[in-house]
This record gives structure tokens, sequence and C-alpha cells, in this order.
């Protein structure tokens, strides 16, 4: 299984990463705190994000993300349909604190957790309860996430203005569904 430790993102709302986009990293985790924090032990929220292209089954079915933590703890984030075969109209599973309020998965506990700090599994779960693209995560402890905003250079303040907002048509689908290989 693949290990990575959490980076303090240089420019943006200020968080904590791990992964990067889902299309091009296979999963996303990050840590969120208020932009004027003057250390990292108190985080706002968790989002993560987690890729599924090379899932594939023969019956229509769905997956979700799960993240597990350092005691056993799991949080899912949301179900994803996933049609028979290898194409999927969506390929990744999402989820975070707070998803509960939109409809999501509730999170107790999550924050807490991730405020302790310890290594998180985050992966796809499907139907059948099988994990799929576990990637762990090291979210350091306190101490340790304080000491690395504090070697962080004297900065500009954060941007975070980042997203331009772009519209098109939806793209046709113009190929017939495929089967599983």
């Amino acid at each position: 299984m693949r290990t990575e430790t959490v980076r303090l993102e240089p420019t943006g709302d200020l968080s904590l990463k791990a992964g990067g986009y889902v299309d091009v990293a296979g999963f996303a985790f990050d840590i969120w705190f208020e932009n004027d924090a003057v250390d990292l032990s108190t985080p706002k929220s968790v989002t993560w994000s987690v890729g599924f292209r090379n899932y594939c089954r023969t019956r229509d079915s769905w997956v979700q993300s799960v993240v597990e933590g350092p005691s056993g703890q799991v949080w899912r984030g949301y179900r994803t349909f996933v049609p028979a075969g290898p194409d999927h109209p969506q390929h990744w599973s999402s989820g975070g604190s707070g998803a509960h309020v939109y409809g999501g998965p509730a999170t107790p506990g999550l924050l807490e957790a991730v405020t302790q700090g310890g290594r998180f599994i985050l992966a796809v779960e499907d139907d059948e309860g099988r994990r799929w693209n576990a990637v762990e995560i090291d979210t350091l402890t306190p101490t340790e996430r304080s000491q690395l905003f504090a070697a962080q250079p004297a900065s500009e303040p954060r941007e975070t203005e980042m997203l331009v907002v772009a519209s098109a048509p939806p793209v046709a689908a113009v190929s017939p569904p495929r089967t599983c290989p």
C-alpha cells in the first residue's frame, strides 16, 4: 500500500494535503484550517476524494470512499452508482466532515481524530465490502504540524481566488457500452 505524508500547500486556502487532483494522483486528502491561523493545531474541516477508474463489474453496483482512522474508526463518503462494464459516468467518490449538512454521511469524531494525528487509510469500498485503491496517509501529530508550519518562509497573504468558472455544453457519449476485460 502506498504511503504519503501530508504537506503544507503553499497557495490557496490554508491546508495540509496528501495526493493531488483525483484525476492525476488518484486521490486527494485535505485538512483545512482558518486562513489566519497561527498554528495547525485545530483543523476546521477534512475532505477527500478517491478515484476508481480501474473498477469493473459485470453488473450494476455502487462504491463509496472510506477513511479508516488510526484506532480503526471508519468514516464513509458518498455512494456512487457504477454501471456494469468499464465505463463510468463518474469515476470518484468523495466525502468530508460536515457532509451530513448536504445529505451525505455523518462523520462524528473525524475532526477529533485528525486533530490528534496519525495514519489514516483512504480507499474505495464496493457493495460487497471489498476495498480498492487504498493509500495510507500520515496526518502528522499536532507537534509535527506546528513544526512544519513554523518552518515555512514568511510569505505574502494567501491568494484564495483560484477558480476560474467556465461553461461548456456537455460532451455527448458516442461509443456503445463496453464489457469488462
